[in-house]
């Protein structure tokens, strides 16, 4: 129990780390989204919302941020209680 704020927050480094380097590769290979002016509204409004949305590696980020955010606070809370 003692251990368990510093296993949580070497978790959360690692989840930060492997979602940022996916994210990196994922968006090296995704094109970029081409818009041409014979598609329609509907068209274009779908793939501007398909790119601007969060993907699996930013839920790993923000996963990752809240481990390392639990394991400070609960260390934190320690040292003040």
């Amino acid at each position: 129990m003692i251990g368990a704020p510093w296993y949580l927050s070497s978790i959360g480094i690692l989840l930060v780390v492997v979602g940022s380097l996916a994210g990196a590769v994922y968006s090296a290979s995704s094109s970029r989204t081409h818009i041409d002016p014979r598609m329609s509204d509907e068209e274009i409004a779908k793939r501007l919302d398909r790119q601007q949305s969060i993907g699996f590696p930013g839920f790993m980020v923000l996963a990752g941020l809240l481990c390392l955010a639990v394991g400070i606070g609960w260390r934190l809370l320690r040292v003040f209680l």
